[in-house]
């Protein structure tokens, strides 16, 4: 499968043209992999593009303007083949426009733009979606990025927490069958730190939306900090991983968010759905620091 390769004299990165997904962050200084290697028998994916829903439509089907159209979780855009724009050695720009096939699943012309760009230890990425129509286009966008964890070896995914950079009272959306209940539960009580527990997971994915935090890290027992993920200005982030086994911890920021049981009515109705208007652009970044 076709790469694209980003490095410095402190990081290797790797992009596929698939999809534009993340496949590799390595570290030239701790020789060290921090992505999940898309093992297929836990998941098979490195750090998926969400676009243009995130999380599942209800019964993988949604209405606009009268019209039924189908499509499955996530969207899109992670089985597509980008086309590149840029590559130099800390730059990448890949690019996925509309055509006659993604029509059929999603009624709105764009042009999705997905830079990569490395500074020292940090890297930045950038998702910019420009409405070239006439109407305006309603969307979702996320990033999905599954991180190794453990980390070092002789270590359970479970020695290890996530460290918010602020305080947080905050409670977990609820989901059954992939959708949302409606229901909440408290799950960081007037604390920044979230054990990574064997249990953890056992309701599905975390989703919180509105957090005072702007980064989390990860960090193991012995207090020896990993990196930093700065999701600043994502109203949601989901925390993810498949079973007590798989090795790996997602950290998800969001635009948008899975339906409601039941679904909508329309598009338009859906939570966290943003309205594009006719030839403007929306962008969102996020980053990751290796520490």
């Amino acid at each position: 499968m076709e790469k694209y390769t980003l490095q410095n004299e402190n990081l290797l990165v790797e992009v596929k043209k698939k999809g534009a997904e993340l496949a590799r962050i390595y570290s030239k200084e701790h020789g060290i992999e921090y992505l999940w290697e898309a093992d297929p028998s836990y998941w098979g994916r490195h750090s998926s593009i969400l676009y243009p829903i995130v999380g599942r439509v209800y019964n993988d089907e949604y209405q606009y303007d009268g019209k039924s159209y189908q499509m499955k979780q996530h969207g899109l855009a992670r089985n597509l083949s980008f086309d590149l724009v840029q590559s130099e050695a800390e730059r990448l720009e890949l690019l996925l426009k509309s055509g006659e096939d993604t029509m059929q699943q999603y009624p709105f012309a764009f042009n999705f733009r997905a830079q990569y760009h490395l500074h020292e230890k940090e890297v930045s990425i950038t998702y910019l979606i420009e409405n070239p129509s006439e109407n305006t286009a309603f969307f979702s966008v996320g990033a999905h990025p599954a991180f190794r964890c453990p980390v070092l070896p002789g270590e359970h995914r479970s020695d290890y927490k996530l460290v918010f950079n602020q305080p947080e009272h905050a409670e977990r959306q609820l989901l059954e069958g992939g959708f949302r209940t409606g229901a909440g539960k408290l799950a960081l009580e007037n604390t920044s730190s979230l054990d990574i527990t064997d249990q953890l997971f056992d309701e599905d994915a975390l989703i919180f939306q509105g957090l005072r935090s702007h980064q989390v890290s990860l960090e193991n027992k012995a207090g020896q900090r990993f990196w930093t993920f700065d999701f600043s200005g994502f109203p949601y982030l989901g925390i993810w991983s498949k079973n007590t086994e798989s090795a790996f911890v997602c950290i998800e920021p969001w635009f948008g968010v899975a339906d409601q049981q039941g679904g909508y009515d329309d598009l338009r109705e859906k939570e966290g759905i943003l309205a594009l208007e006719a030839g403007k652009t929306f962008q969102c970044t996020h980053k990751v620091k290796i520490l």
